[in-house]
């Protein structure tokens, strides 16, 4: 805790030194580095990994590991990200591959707040969620345009209605669905698809029912009319960025660019820089050390579906078996927050099940509704977060336990050399050596047999070979497990429709098509040529044929 307020020294941003020690021993134990970084940061005396960790500036690295989500070993999930450290204020890039899953055909649906529905299961209060996206955007008609130096400017007019005033004050239905939810809006929104897939253009709805609710949680107690504004994807919008400027986009290109713009905002500290890197859209605003040094399989994948997620809207902060859709287009801003601290490799802090729930006395005495692991509506910020990622900048990153810990074209040697620190190395290619056990693993091609890498049926006529099912043609001139080169010696070598053409040098006989007939199979005097032929026969004088 010294050090961490020592690293991170805003104390407006510090919240409870009790609560911040139960956040730090719960993320490290449930970390599968957490270990190894404990043993630098928990150290009262100074050492080589807090000198690092002070440094002004430190060379862009990345941090990859896992974590027991919920505390459950069963429920591990993985962390990776690049850190870098310039003149005092560290630079995080989580890497993200992101996919608007239009499952309404070019749609993007955008959240339109919700209606509380009081206790008596009949009174519907009115949609107060100044967060809903579609009460910040408007559509052309709202906007003038004009021009300064050159460019296109844009200002709102007098009483500018929001889309969700304008474009979706009510549903338009597809061609042949007119009426289908007649009987299922409001209070029997539940009986919609979540899709809501009759519905064109226009306001959207949804109620959870009882037993999604209880899905998430035995404690809740309320429930409402969730809210969406559909319109065409390519549909252009306008919205006001933090200075006031009025800027255009398109919808599905808002739904993106406000997942990153959200979560970098949020997470922004004096002493820390978030970048969200959404590859293919945009790479150029990523650092280029960061940005090369992240693999592929670093990447998270997030879907953005067109439909009101399952479990009381209930988010997840990458794409999994369990939630194929882990985002909705209409999800929320502060979910985003606390989407985002999970890619950190955050746990949860909150549920009915947890002895240590954020929400139990005493810990919600010391102000746990200000964390946003705890609890994703609060705008507070809150460093301790932060100062869990960065610290794991001291672990080395080389070191693993299985493949999994290593980046993609690697894996985790644990060979006897390597005892008790095994290392990510780089996949062999065909002909390295490979262990008897396990050895696959270590391969480009991911087969090895008799100690050796090898791609089945991959060599070429005299290529270097160890055994015979590498060559395309023929068989490995040697033993198995020793280097030879692929060969024949005679016919059935050869696959069908193929001759062995044995010449004195073995290095070099190939196997070869069989003859049609007319083709030279052999010369004057020549005999033994029969078996070049498809017809088995080579004849004929003074020219030897196939017949």
């Amino acid at each position: 805790m010294t050090f961490f307020e020592q690293l991170c020294p805003s104390t407006a941003e510090h919240g409870s030194r009790t609560w911040n020690a139960m956040i730090l021993e719960c993320n490290r134990k449930r970390d599968t580095k957490g270990n190894e970084v404990a043993k630098v940061t928990q150290d009262a005396a100074d050492n080589e990994g807090k000198k690092t960790l002070r440094s002004a500036d430190l060379p862009a690295k990345v941090i990859r590991g896992h974590y027991n989500f919920f505390g459950l070993l069963a429920a591990q999930q993985k962390y990776a990200y690049g850190l870098k450290k310039e003149k005092g204020v560290w630079t995080m890039v989580l890497p993200y591959k992101a996919v608007i899953e239009d499952l309404v055909k070019d749609r993007i649906d955008i959240n339109m707040g919700r209606l509380p529905v009081g206790t008596d299961g009949k009174t519907i209060g009115s949609n107060s969620s100044p967060y809903a996206k579609a009460f910040t955007l408007f559509d052309a008609s709202q906007v003038t345009e004009g021009k300064r130096g050159g460019a296109p400017t844009y200002t709102l007019k007098d009483g500018a209605k929001p889309i969700a005033s304008t474009l979706c004050e009510k549903p338009t239905y597809f061609p042949g669905k007119a009426g289908k939810y007649d009987q299922a809006t409001a209070l029997d929104s539940t009986k919609r698809d979540k899709e809501n897939s009759a519905i064109g253009l226009g306001m959207l709805q949804y109620r959870y029912t009882k037993a999604e609710l209880k899905d998430v949680d035995d404690t809740v107690d309320f429930d409402s009319i969730y809210l969406g504004c559909r319109v065409e994807a390519s549909r252009e919008l306008f919205w006001k960025d933090a200075e006031g400027v009025v800027k255009k986009t398109q919808a599905k290109d808002y739904i993106l660019d406000e997942f990153v713009r959200e979560a970098e905002s949020y997470w922004k500290t004096s002493h820390f820089t978030l970048k969200v890197w959404l590859r293919g859209r945009n790479d150029a605003t990523i650092p280029s050390d960061l940005r090369n040094a992240l693999a592929d399989d670093d990447f998270l994948t997030v879907r953005f579906a067109t439909r009101f997620l399952p479990h009381h809207f209930n988010q997840m902060y990458k794409s999994n078996v369990i939630q194929y859709y882990n985002f909705s287009t209409m999800t929320t801003n502060d979910t985003y927050r606390h989407e985002v601290g999970h890619a950190f490799g955050l746990d949860d802090e909150y549920g009915s099940h947890k002895k240590n729930d954020c929400n139990l006395k005493p810990y919600s005495d010391y102000g746990t509704a200000d964390y946003q692991q705890c609890n994703c509506g609060t705008d507070s910020k809150r460093t301790i977060y932060p100062y869990v990622a960065v610290s794991r900048y001291v672990t080395a990153q080389n070191a693993c336990k299985e493949n999994r810990d290593c980046k993609g074209g690697e894996y985790c040697d644990k060979g006897w050399a390597t005892l008790g620190l095994n290392q990510c190395l780089a996949l062999k290619a065909d002909g390295a050596s490979c262990d008897l056990l396990g050895g696959k693993d270590q391969c480009k091609s991911g087969q090895c047999k008799l100690s050796r890498c090898y791609t089945p049926h991959s060599v070429d006529a005299g290529g270097a070979c160890y055994s015979d099912d590498a060559c395309k043609t023929g068989k490995c001139s040697a033993i198995d497990g020793a280097k030879g080169a692929c060969v024949c010696k005679e016919d059935s070598d050869c696959r069908a429709g193929q001759w062995c053409d044995a010449g004195a040098d073995l290095k070099r006989n190939e196997c070869r098509a069989k003859l049609d007939k007319g083709q030279s199979c052999g010369k004057a005097g020549s005999v033994g040529n029969d078996h070049k032929c498809k017809s088995g026969e080579c004849s004929g004088f003074p020219k030897y044929e196939c017949k």
